[in-house]
């Protein structure tokens, strides 16, 4: 089986519709983008990010596990 240019594009887009900003991240957690480019690029980030030239996309999968460390008990 040949693995085409249009196979790959398919693949991209489906790896884009997967990954979200810092905007989205940011609305999703309640606090601002520039909040959430701070925890995703400190030297022991908070938040696992990936670097796409100049643009920090984040896994569904990542912004999850960062909530569940982050669970504290109230009260």
């Amino acid at each position: 089986m040949e693995f085409n240019q249009n196979d790959a594009s398919i693949a991209a887009r489906r790896i884009s519709q997967r990954l979200r900003g810092p905007s989205d991240v940011a609305e999703w957690l309640g606090v601002s983008a520039g909040w959430v480019r701070d925890h995703a690029t400190r030297k022991e980030p908070r938040i696992r990010a990936i670097k796409v030239g100049k643009l920090i996309r984040f896994r569904a999968e990542d912004v999850e596990e960062f909530l569940r460390e982050s669970m504290e008990p109230v009260g």
